[in-house]
Protein backbone atom coordinates (compact mmCIF):
# COMPACT_ATOMS: atom_id res chain seq x y z
CA UNK A 1 0.00 0.00 0.00
CA UNK A 2 2.92 2.32 0.67
CA UNK A 3 4.03 2.04 -2.97
CA UNK A 4 0.63 3.12 -4.25
CA UNK A 5 0.77 6.26 -2.12
CA UNK A 6 4.24 6.94 -3.51
CA UNK A 7 2.88 6.40 -7.03
CA UNK A 8 -0.01 8.82 -6.47
CA UNK A 9 2.25 11.51 -5.02
CA UNK A 10 4.82 11.10 -7.79
CA UNK A 11 2.14 11.35 -10.47
CA UNK A 12 0.74 14.53 -8.92
CA UNK A 13 4.16 16.13 -8.57
CA UNK A 14 5.23 15.24 -12.12
CA UNK A 15 1.95 16.53 -13.56
CA UNK A 16 2.28 19.79 -11.62
CA UNK A 17 5.89 20.31 -12.72
CA UNK A 18 5.06 19.62 -16.36
CA UNK A 19 2.11 22.01 -16.24
CA UNK A 20 4.07 24.78 -14.59
CA UNK A 21 7.19 24.50 -16.73
CA UNK A 22 5.23 24.08 -19.95
CA UNK A 23 3.12 27.15 -19.20
CA UNK A 24 6.13 29.15 -18.04
CA UNK A 25 8.23 28.31 -21.09
CA UNK A 26 5.39 29.09 -23.49
CA UNK A 27 5.28 32.65 -22.13
CA UNK A 28 8.77 33.23 -23.52
CA UNK A 29 7.75 32.01 -26.95
CA UNK A 30 4.49 33.97 -27.09
CA UNK A 31 5.11 37.21 -25.22
CA UNK A 32 8.89 37.55 -25.22
CA UNK A 33 9.73 36.28 -28.68
CA UNK A 34 11.17 39.61 -29.86
CA UNK A 35 13.34 40.00 -26.76
CA UNK A 36 14.68 36.45 -26.82
CA UNK A 37 14.70 35.59 -30.52
CA UNK A 38 15.10 38.97 -32.22
CA UNK A 39 12.60 40.72 -34.46
CA UNK A 40 10.43 38.66 -36.76
CA UNK A 41 11.59 38.42 -40.38
CA UNK A 42 9.83 40.65 -42.89
CA UNK A 43 9.03 37.83 -45.31
CA UNK A 44 6.30 35.27 -44.88
CA UNK A 45 7.48 31.77 -45.76
CA UNK A 46 4.89 29.68 -47.58
CA UNK A 47 5.80 26.26 -46.21
CA UNK A 48 2.76 24.07 -45.77
CA UNK A 49 1.94 20.40 -45.35
CA UNK A 50 -1.53 19.18 -46.29
CA UNK A 51 -2.68 22.80 -46.48
CA UNK A 52 -1.58 23.62 -42.92
CA UNK A 53 1.29 25.97 -42.08
CA UNK A 54 4.50 24.17 -41.20
CA UNK A 55 4.56 25.39 -37.59
CA UNK A 56 1.10 23.89 -36.97
CA UNK A 57 2.23 20.50 -38.25
CA UNK A 58 5.46 20.60 -36.23
CA UNK A 59 3.53 21.49 -33.07
CA UNK A 60 1.02 18.67 -33.59
CA UNK A 61 3.69 16.05 -34.33
CA UNK A 62 6.08 17.24 -31.62
CA UNK A 63 3.44 17.30 -28.89
CA UNK A 64 2.14 13.87 -29.89
CA UNK A 65 5.64 12.40 -29.89
CA UNK A 66 6.52 14.03 -26.56
CA UNK A 67 3.33 12.82 -24.88
CA UNK A 68 3.90 9.30 -26.21
CA UNK A 69 7.49 9.18 -24.97
CA UNK A 70 6.60 10.57 -21.53
CA UNK A 71 3.75 8.08 -21.25
CA UNK A 72 6.03 5.18 -22.16
CA UNK A 73 8.67 6.22 -19.62
CA UNK A 74 6.08 6.72 -16.90
CA UNK A 75 4.57 3.30 -17.64
CA UNK A 76 7.97 1.67 -17.14
CA UNK A 77 8.42 3.50 -13.84
CA UNK A 78 5.00 2.42 -12.56
CA UNK A 79 5.62 -1.16 -13.66
CA UNK A 80 8.80 -1.12 -11.59
CA UNK A 81 6.83 0.02 -8.55
CA UNK A 82 4.28 -2.77 -9.06
CA UNK A 83 7.02 -5.42 -9.39
CA UNK A 84 8.69 -4.23 -6.21
CA UNK A 85 5.45 -4.58 -4.26
CA UNK A 86 4.77 -8.16 -5.40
Amino acid sequence: MKDYKREAWATGIIFTLLSLTGGFISVFFVLGKDAFFGPAPQFAPHSSILGLPLHYVLLIMGSWLGATLLGAIWTLVLDGIDKREN
